[in-house]
């Protein structure tokens, strides 16, 4: 089968602030999972958590929007770091209604920081001819020593065969590999906006490899990115975008 590769990256984040410490909701702490709090990696003094708002961004819509409607009908994975940002929302469900897509769609949560890397090993397997995948960071929690948190999202249009970038491998844990760029973030979606300000700034050239790595409270992952044709490469800003995230090394 041929290598998976990219052809177009859309992004969007948004600073949000609808986000309260969890001692202020009584009981609160006893509901959530041990091990989601765990996950979070945040000092219970400083943990705030998401409370819904009717207003909230939907950043998956914005990138899907901003990728626009494939020439021809193909699978949509939506990939989501963690749970629903409304309990009572069926994400994927209005996400495929809205932008009346046309393919098959599969939805895959809670993988946390893992969700922009690691998942490629799904990708490598799953994707037939071509597909577009949502990578989708709405953190239940944040800290409140680092100021409002952000929602994100990146999506991908991957194909079979020579693409602008080549996916050239991916893993959980540490990155053995090197590479001529190195991003990295927490979450799953940051070391991807910094490699996006850096297309953009023109700093990646054709034969660089490109290493995104993510590191998290308990897990790492990784991602490595053959850069073929830059200038072939759609990079496309969403309504809200921002390239704030992530840093190179």
């Amino acid at each position: 089968m041929p290598d998976l590769g990219i052809d177009t990256i859309a992004f969007a984040a948004a600073r949000r602030e609808e986000y309260v410490p969890l001692s202020a909701l009584p009981g609160a702490a006893d509901l959530v999972p041990p091990e989601r709090l765990a996950a979070a990696g945040i000092p219970l003094s400083r943990l705030m958590v998401r409370i819904p708002e009717d207003d909230d961004v939907d950043v998956a819509a914005q990138v899907l929007a901003a990728l626009g409607p494939p020439a021809v009908p193909q699978p949509l994975f939506f990939v989501r770091s963690g749970p629903l940002r409304d309990p009572n929302v069926a994400a994927l469900a209005g996400l495929v209604q809205r932008s009346g897509w046309a393919g098959e769609d599969v939805g895959l949560s809670h993988l946390d920081e893992l969700g922009g890397t690691a998942v490629f090993g799904l990708l490598e397997w799953a994707v037939e001819t071509e597909a577009t995948a949502v990578v989708c960071d709405e953190p239940l929690f944040a800290d409140a020593a680092c100021g409002d948190p952000r929602f994100a999202a990146v999506g991908v249009r991957l194909r079979r065969g020579r693409s602008p970038l080549a996916v050239s491998g991916c893993g959980e844990g540490k990155p053995a590999l090197t590479a001529g760029h190195r991003f990295t973030g927490r979450g799953p979606c940051d070391a991807w906006l910094a490699f996006c300000a850096a297309l953009a700034e023109g700093v990646v050239a054709d034969g660089d490899r490109v290493l995104l790595h993510t590191r998290g409270p308990l897990r790492e992952g990784w991602l490595s990115l053959l850069a073929l044709d830059v200038a072939a490469l759609r990079l496309v800003p969403a309504a809200t975008a921002s390239l704030l995230g992530g840093r190179s090394g």
